[in-house]
């Protein structure tokens, strides 16, 4: 059969799929994305910290130097009063309630809540919320710089509804902080994950007072006035000793700039520099702000660095960062997922209540966290889920350049995705001042527009990155791959070619010898990749727009010779080339908006031009991503319903091009593979499930509604050394995404990422999906939280271990032979695939097998 034939079957389910998304009025309205938007609030304070829940937020109002007076206020977030506008827009105008104020007088400022018990954040009484937590916070005025801690009693009066109000707010009595050393922990902006034990605050290696770094301290009692680690910064949480601290993803990696350079690991090291951090919940990720403002203060560059951020500063490209000194940004925190629209009821505050109408973030993607600022009066969202791909070879935001040492670099924009391949400006680029070039004329968050920073290129300028690779095994650059994806966004000039004549055609992309993307003198591109030795042209585009944003992607399949063209986030259909193979830029110069010989012509009278206009998010992957990846990553466009609809080419099916480590009989055990076989059977679901289906109408449903999409998870029903038979779970799951607090709480040994696929977080996911009321689960992909398939299975049985074979009787439980012996057990059973759930006293297997939806063999490595 030819690549380019679609078989009968899926012609037919293809055109069912596209009626039903026509026709069905389940479709839900699309959500736009909000990471270019901020958006007002009346919330305001010098400095707050919010509830575990999202649902309380406290500030500092007022100060009396002379009195050492502080007016704090108590506010209830009310998520039940959150309003969209028709584009999907969240209006928060009426969401924070009037509050109740209290008075402090010991030099207060800055704060910081600890929850003893995080899983219960409030108790309920004769119809109160009531929070019982301490608030920690620094004496920042009339004496030292110094961390104490109060115990406070908030009160709310019709909680959970959209007239909730602070009922009483009352504080206890003040005790300092001190170390195991018996001395004061000295610095101000105190932040703590929800545990109550690690401590994150703007101060000095000496702990004298002096600020200006990220320090954390460490206590393992919860919320203690006693018992602190001595103050160390926060690169060196790498090395510390405690095993406590290891246990924070914070400290698994040295933490680098986003030139690559590592932060210190000693005192006299080149520390972090930065203020007003917000830790997130579980210790994975640090906010800060790491630049200083026009009024001398570390106020500017609001970057995120952490597990999430591969251990490098990011210095987020979005609205959080609008003009590049617009505004002193000084405090933000998040109630991460807590209002998230795709959470399980018995999964939110309170216990089986809906956010199906009421939510945040907005941004329909895996990782968003959503940022409410009190200083800056804003909302904001920050997408982490785009910064951990790992087929990520370059990803330009086009935003200036944070060094080590805290400073704006206006010549250089960061690679986010790991390599360091960063880009230097050459003749009249430049980077935008601000995120107005990225937004369409009209403001509309439905029209296609960029991220943040553009680079912006009147003529005669580019971006050049330098690829490196000594070893020859960067796959993409000095190794070959057998898949490749370019995406950008380009906003050609509205006057790009008028008054030129001939041919003036312009460089977008210029690699010699890998590829190149031509802006034409008829406003069409035209894409090249260099493959087996000869340049393969797609031929030209549909005709573009001037003067507005369009995103365009190309995507290759070396195993079908299959090239894919997409602008803003579709399938232009047109018939392109088919060549199989391999690929690779190789080292050298890689030019973005010139050719590698800077063209300076206004109008370029032999072609080889410089381009005029702006060019934004530039991204190359070592793979062929799927449609509704791009889609996913095309700002303000509505692609998601053709999306979804497309195909995958046969190559994109291989394991190691859904994840690139798993690429061996041996990887079956890992989460890499997990991943993967999640991955095709995700992509093959919107196919099987209409095959399968007995009830089309809710299987459109769940394909198009708010809850996830058809996200099957996979298991291994059989294998060779060159071939995995995958069996998808059946249709009827449901997919979650959790945290490893929330896990931790059903088996306390699944803590975090390192423990993914192990007999603790099997549990711990078993446990979370029975209290779901389904009889077996299993954590199928890990992002910067685990993501839970659960669903029903045919036999539930315990078996003894050694009846399994040798791999199971030997405690190898997550190893590739022991999953193949769990599903040959199975199908000697009459059923497809089995997974194992528990081990009861060491020896009992907890075995569910079940009938899949599809089992289909695919390669390692196409």
């Amino acid at each position: 059969m030819s690549p380019r034939v679609r078989p009968p079957r899926l012609l037919l389910e293809t055109a069912l799929l596209a009626l039903l998304f026509a026709s069905s009025g389940a479709a839900a309205a699309e959500r736009p994305s909000l990471v270019n938007t901020r958006i007002r609030t009346p919330f305001n304070a010098n400095g707050h910290s919010s509830t575990i829940d999202g649902r309380v937020f406290i500030g500092n109002i007022g100060e009396d130097h002379a009195t050492t007076t502080t007016t704090w206020i108590a506010r209830v977030f009310r998520p039940e009063a959150v309003t969209y506008d028709a584009q999907g827009k969240p209006g928060f105008s009426s969401v924070f309630s009037p509050g109740r104020t209290t008075q402090v007088r010991n030099g207060e400022n800055a704060l910081a809540f600890c929850f003893p018990n995080p899983a219960q954040p409030y108790t309920l009484s004769s119809g109160l919320a009531v929070y019982q937590p301490y608030l920690f916070d620094s004496r920042m005025f009339n004496g030292e710089n110094r961390f104490r801690r109060r115990p406070i009693d908030v009160r709310v009066s019709l909680p959970f509804t959209a007239q909730a109000d602070i009922s009483s707010f009352t504080t206890g009595n003040l005790q300092e902080l001190t170390t195991v050393t018996g001395a004061a922990i000295r610095g101000i902006e105190p932040t703590m994950t929800s545990d109550g034990r690690l401590l994150i605050f703007q101060g000095g290696p000496a702990n004298n007072g002096v600020i200006d770094h990220l320090m954390y301290s460490y206590n393992p009692t919860p919320c203690a006035a006693s018992g602190w680690s001595n103050p160390r910064p926060l690169s060196m949480m790498v090395n510390d000793p405690d095993a406590g601290v290891k246990r924070y993803p914070l400290a698994w990696q040295p933490l680098r700039a986003a030139t690559g350079e590592a932060f210190g690991t000693t005192t006299t090291g080149a520390l972090i520099r930065g203020a007003y951090a917000w830790v997130d919940h579980e210790g994975r990720n640090v906010l800060y702000t790491g630049v200083v403002y026009t009024d001398g203060a570390r106020r500017e560059a609001v970057s995120l660095i952490g597990a999430d951020t591969g251990w490098t500063a990011y210095h987020v490209d979005g609205s959080i960062n609008t003009d590049r000194s617009d505004i002193a940004h000084l405090f933000y925190s998040s109630p991460m997922w807590n209002l998230e629209q795709e959470r399980a009821p018995a999964q939110n505050f309170p216990p089986g209540s809906s956010n199906e109408t009421r939510y945040l973030p907005v941004t329909k993607t895996h990782d968003v966290l959503p940022l409410f600022g009190s200083n800056t009066g804003d909302y904001n969202e920050v997408d982490l889920g785009e910064l951990t791909d790992p087929f990520a070879l370059l990803f330009l935001p086009m935003n200036e350049m944070v060094t080590r040492a805290g400073a704006y670099d206006l010549t250089r924009t960061p690679d986010l995705s790991g390599r360091f391949f960063t880009g230097t400006l050459t003749g009249t680029a430049q980077v935008s001042p601000g995120n107005a070039v990225t937004q369409p004329p009209s403001g509309s968050l439905l029209e296609p527009h960029g991220k943040g920073k553009a680079l912006v290129l009147p003529g005669g300028g580019a971006l050049t990155v330098n690829l490196t690779d000594p070893s020859g095994t960067v796959p993409g650059v000095g190794a070959f791959v057998r898949g490749f994806t370019v995406q950008l966004a380009i906003k050609p000039d509205a006057n790009i070619n008028t008054g030129c004549t001939g041919n003036p055609y312009r460089y977008l992309l210029a690699k010699s010898g890998g590829l190149d993307l031509i802006y034409e003198a008829n406003n069409t591109v035209q894409m090249s990749f260099v493959l087996n030795g000869q340049r393969v042209r797609l031929g030209v585009s549909p005709v573009l727009p001037v003067g507005v944003w369009t995103h365009l992607a190309y995507t290759w399949d070396g195993v079908t010779g299959i090239f894919k063209e997409y602008v803003n986030g579709v399938s232009t259909g047109r018939a392109l080339p088919v060549v199989t193979g391999s690929f690779r830029l190789g080292t050298g110069a890689l030019s973005i908006g010139a050719g590698n010989t800077l063209n300076t012509q206004a109008c370029p009278a032999t072609g080889e031009g410089s381009f005029r206009g702006a060019i934004d998010e530039v991204r190359f992957f070592t793979h062929a991503r799927s449609n509704r990846s791009v889609c996913m990553a095309t700002h303000g466009t509505s692609c998601k319903d053709e999306a979804i609809q497309v195909h995958p080419t046969a190559g994109q099916f291989g394991m190691s091009q859904q994840h690139p480590s798993c690429n061996s009989y041996t990887a079956l055990g890992s989460q890499a593979c997990a991943s993967s076989m999640h991955r095709v059977c995700a992509q093959r679901g919107t196919t099987d499930a209409l095959a399968n289906s007995t009830n089309v109408y809710e299987t459109v449903q769940q394909l198009i509604g708010n809850r996830p999409p058809i996200s099957l998870l996979g298991v291994p029903a059989s294998a060779t050394a060159t071939d995995v038979s995958v069996a998808c779970a059946p249709i009827q799951h449901q997919s979650l995404a959790v945290t490893f607090e929330e896990l931790a709480r059903k088996h306390a040994g699944c803590s975090d990422d390192r423990v993914a696929q192990g007999m603790d977080c099997g549990a711990a996911v078993h446990r979370w999906c029975n209290s779901l009321g389904w009889t077996t689960g299993q954590l199928f992909e890990l992002t910067s939280r685990p993501w839970v398939g659960c669903f029903n299975s045919g036999l539930i049985q315990d078996v003894p271990k050694e009846q399994l074979g040798p791999a199971s009787n030997a405690g190898s439980f997550t190893s590739a032979d022991s999953k193949l012996e769990v599903s040959r057990w199975c199908q000697t059973r009459g059923y497809g695939a089995g997974v194992i759930q528990e081990l009861a006293n060491g020896t009992l297997a907890n075995i569910h097998c079940f009938q899949p939806a599809v089992t289909v063999p695919w390669k390692f490595n196409p």
